[in-house]
Protein backbone atom coordinates (compact mmCIF):
# COMPACT_ATOMS: atom_id res chain seq x y z
CA UNK A 1 0.00 0.00 0.00
CA UNK A 2 2.90 2.32 0.81
CA UNK A 3 4.33 1.82 -2.71
CA UNK A 4 0.95 2.70 -4.21
CA UNK A 5 0.81 6.06 -2.39
CA UNK A 6 4.41 6.86 -3.28
CA UNK A 7 3.68 6.07 -6.94
CA UNK A 8 0.54 8.22 -6.86
CA UNK A 9 2.47 11.08 -5.28
CA UNK A 10 5.22 10.81 -7.89
CA UNK A 11 2.65 10.88 -10.72
CA UNK A 12 0.98 13.95 -9.22
CA UNK A 13 4.31 15.77 -8.93
CA UNK A 14 5.23 14.91 -12.52
CA UNK A 15 1.82 16.14 -13.70
CA UNK A 16 2.31 19.45 -11.86
CA UNK A 17 5.69 19.92 -13.54
CA UNK A 18 4.21 19.16 -16.94
CA UNK A 19 1.57 21.86 -16.48
CA UNK A 20 4.13 24.47 -17.54
CA UNK A 21 4.97 26.29 -14.31
CA UNK A 22 3.96 29.85 -13.60
CA UNK A 23 2.23 31.84 -16.32
CA UNK A 24 3.73 35.10 -17.55
CA UNK A 25 2.49 38.15 -15.65
CA UNK A 26 -0.22 40.44 -17.03
CA UNK A 27 0.37 44.10 -17.89
CA UNK A 28 -1.39 45.27 -14.71
CA UNK A 29 0.91 43.08 -12.59
CA UNK A 30 3.99 44.46 -14.32
CA UNK A 31 2.90 48.08 -14.08
CA UNK A 32 2.46 47.70 -10.32
CA UNK A 33 6.10 46.64 -9.90
CA UNK A 34 8.11 49.07 -7.76
CA UNK A 35 10.78 51.35 -9.20
CA UNK A 36 13.08 50.72 -6.22
CA UNK A 37 13.65 47.89 -3.75
CA UNK A 38 15.30 47.98 -0.36
CA UNK A 39 17.55 44.96 0.10
CA UNK A 40 20.02 44.60 2.95
CA UNK A 41 19.84 48.35 3.63
CA UNK A 42 20.61 49.28 0.02
CA UNK A 43 18.30 50.69 -2.63
CA UNK A 44 18.10 48.67 -5.85
CA UNK A 45 16.88 50.30 -9.05
CA UNK A 46 16.81 49.45 -12.75
CA UNK A 47 17.93 51.59 -15.68
CA UNK A 48 16.93 50.53 -19.17
CA UNK A 49 17.51 51.52 -22.77
CA UNK A 50 15.10 50.52 -25.55
CA UNK A 51 16.41 50.91 -29.09
CA UNK A 52 14.65 50.29 -32.40
CA UNK A 53 16.94 49.14 -35.18
CA UNK A 54 16.33 47.62 -38.60
CA UNK A 55 12.92 46.18 -37.74
CA UNK A 56 14.08 44.91 -34.35
CA UNK A 57 13.94 46.01 -30.74
CA UNK A 58 16.88 45.91 -28.37
CA UNK A 59 16.56 46.20 -24.60
CA UNK A 60 19.46 46.70 -22.23
CA UNK A 61 18.86 46.68 -18.50
CA UNK A 62 21.19 47.44 -15.63
CA UNK A 63 20.23 46.85 -12.00
CA UNK A 64 22.36 48.68 -9.48
CA UNK A 65 22.43 49.27 -5.74
CA UNK A 66 23.08 52.51 -3.92
CA UNK A 67 23.31 53.39 -0.27
CA UNK A 68 24.16 57.00 0.53
CA UNK A 69 27.02 57.07 2.99
CA UNK A 70 27.33 53.27 3.16
CA UNK A 71 29.87 51.00 1.55
CA UNK A 72 29.17 47.56 0.13
CA UNK A 73 26.17 48.32 -2.06
CA UNK A 74 27.36 45.70 -4.56
CA UNK A 75 27.05 43.02 -1.87
CA UNK A 76 23.27 43.52 -1.83
CA UNK A 77 23.19 42.15 -5.40
CA UNK A 78 25.02 38.95 -4.50
CA UNK A 79 22.81 35.92 -4.81
CA UNK A 80 20.46 37.65 -7.26
CA UNK A 81 20.13 36.77 -10.93
CA UNK A 82 18.16 38.42 -13.70
CA UNK A 83 15.46 35.95 -14.60
CA UNK A 84 13.24 37.84 -17.04
CA UNK A 85 12.74 41.10 -18.88
CA UNK A 86 9.29 42.33 -19.88
CA UNK A 87 8.43 45.38 -21.98
CA UNK A 88 4.98 46.93 -21.53
CA UNK A 89 3.84 49.12 -24.42
CA UNK A 90 0.56 50.81 -25.24
CA UNK A 91 -0.52 47.69 -27.14
CA UNK A 92 0.54 44.90 -24.80
CA UNK A 93 3.32 43.00 -23.07
CA UNK A 94 6.43 41.63 -24.73
CA UNK A 95 8.56 39.07 -22.90
CA UNK A 96 12.12 39.70 -23.92
CA UNK A 97 14.20 36.59 -24.51
CA UNK A 98 17.35 37.06 -22.43
CA UNK A 99 20.65 36.41 -24.13
CA UNK A 100 22.91 34.11 -22.17
CA UNK A 101 26.02 36.18 -22.59
CA UNK A 102 25.86 39.18 -20.56
CA UNK A 103 22.53 38.32 -18.96
CA UNK A 104 22.78 38.23 -15.22
CA UNK A 105 26.49 38.93 -15.04
CA UNK A 106 27.60 41.09 -12.17
CA UNK A 107 29.99 43.82 -13.20
CA UNK A 108 31.20 46.57 -10.89
CA UNK A 109 28.19 46.22 -8.60
CA UNK A 110 25.52 45.86 -11.29
CA UNK A 111 23.45 43.09 -12.87
CA UNK A 112 23.23 43.44 -16.65
CA UNK A 113 20.91 41.93 -19.24
CA UNK A 114 20.35 42.31 -22.97
CA UNK A 115 17.45 41.11 -25.08
CA UNK A 116 16.22 41.74 -28.61
CA UNK A 117 13.47 40.68 -30.96
CA UNK A 118 10.93 42.14 -33.39
CA UNK A 119 9.79 45.69 -32.70
CA UNK A 120 6.06 45.23 -33.30
CA UNK A 121 4.43 48.61 -33.77
CA UNK A 122 6.79 50.66 -31.59
CA UNK A 123 7.96 53.98 -32.96
CA UNK A 124 10.80 56.24 -31.79
CA UNK A 125 9.61 58.25 -28.81
CA UNK A 126 7.05 55.64 -27.73
CA UNK A 127 6.84 55.38 -23.96
CA UNK A 128 7.54 51.92 -22.55
CA UNK A 129 7.86 50.32 -19.14
CA UNK A 130 10.69 47.82 -18.75
CA UNK A 131 10.21 45.37 -15.89
CA UNK A 132 12.86 42.92 -14.70
CA UNK A 133 12.32 39.82 -12.61
CA UNK A 134 15.13 39.01 -10.20
CA UNK A 135 15.46 35.73 -8.34
CA UNK A 136 17.47 34.97 -5.25
CA UNK A 137 19.16 31.69 -4.33
CA UNK A 138 15.98 30.45 -2.64
CA UNK A 139 13.85 31.07 -5.74
CA UNK A 140 12.04 34.15 -4.43
CA UNK A 141 11.11 36.58 -7.20
CA UNK A 142 11.57 40.34 -6.98
CA UNK A 143 10.37 42.87 -9.55
CA UNK A 144 11.78 46.25 -10.61
CA UNK A 145 10.34 48.68 -13.18
CA UNK A 146 11.84 51.49 -15.23
CA UNK A 147 10.09 53.98 -17.49
CA UNK A 148 11.83 54.99 -20.71
CA UNK A 149 11.23 55.91 -24.36
CA UNK A 150 12.18 53.94 -27.46
CA UNK A 151 14.89 55.50 -29.60
CA UNK A 152 16.41 54.61 -32.97
CA UNK A 153 14.90 53.75 -36.34
CA UNK A 154 12.02 51.30 -36.84
CA UNK A 155 12.67 50.72 -40.55
CA UNK A 156 14.84 47.86 -41.81
CA UNK A 157 18.38 48.88 -42.66
CA UNK A 158 19.45 48.20 -46.25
Amino acid sequence: MKKFWLSALACALVACGAAGGTPDPQASDLLSAPTTLNRQGHVLSARSTVTLYGGGLGVRVQVGATAPGRAGAAASLSGLTLDGVFVVTGTGVWKAPLRSSPAGQTSLGTLNAAAWSGSGDLRPGSGVQVVVRLKDRLGHAYWLRDTTRASGSPVPLN
